[in-house]
């Protein structure tokens, strides 16, 4: 598991993926540093091989799951929270 700090208002990259090693699904849980709703949001980049696809932006949840696929061999996921969060990624 990989735990990463993420401030307010500020985009975090949380997954970062070049090649095929690492897994086609990830696993994240949010948890807020204090007792606020989990809210912001998440902009999922993918690429077919080598060229950029349209992104991905939707709103944040407690627990999230990302697929990378495996054609997507530069993948990468960013979240801005509106409060501070602990991330757990597996």
């Amino acid at each position: 598991m990989k735990e990463k700090f993420c401030i307010k208002n500020h985009f975090t990259k949380i997954i970062s993926s070049l090649g095929n090693v690492y897994p086609e699904t990830f696993h994240v849980k949010i948890i807020p540093q204090s007792n606020e709703i989990v809210s912001g949001v998440y902009l999922e980049r993918r690429y077919l091989w080598i060229f950029p696809e349209t992104p991905i932006e939707g709103k944040l949840n407690r627990m999230m799951q990302f697929n990378r696929y495996w054609i997507n061999g530069i993948y990468s996921v960013s979240i801005k929270p509106d409060y501070d969060v602990l991330v757990q990624i597996t």
